[in-house]
């Protein structure tokens, strides 16, 4: 199953979002999920102004996404103010 994190930023947040990043990037690598792909997102009202973050994953079980989520040290923190986690289903590519 593919389930998209969309995590959208918290504001007032930026130094605390860098001083975590190495931390974040390190769980993202952690391999405690398979993740397909991820990278920033950005405000299309005010371009290259950042705004959250999508990450897409491959596991059997969304519970998998879940206890990934709650250890990152981005949601630990704080540093995102909503999470969405979507179930979607690939037609093209």
């Amino acid at each position: 199953m593919i389930i998209c994190r969309i995590a959208h930023d918290a504001p007032g947040k930026d130094e605390q979002r860098k001083a975590l990043f190495e931390a974040h990037r390190a769980h993202l690598r952690s391999g405690m999920a398979r993740i397909v792909q991820s990278g920033p997102l950005f405000d299309t009202d005010a371009p290259g102004a950042k705004c959250g973050a999508l990450v897409v994953f491959e596991v059997e079980d969304i519970r998998e996404v879940e206890r990934f989520n709650v250890a990152d040290p981005y949601v630990v923190n704080g540093v995102y103010d909503r999470i969405e986690l979507l179930r979607w289903d690939r037609t093209i590519g």
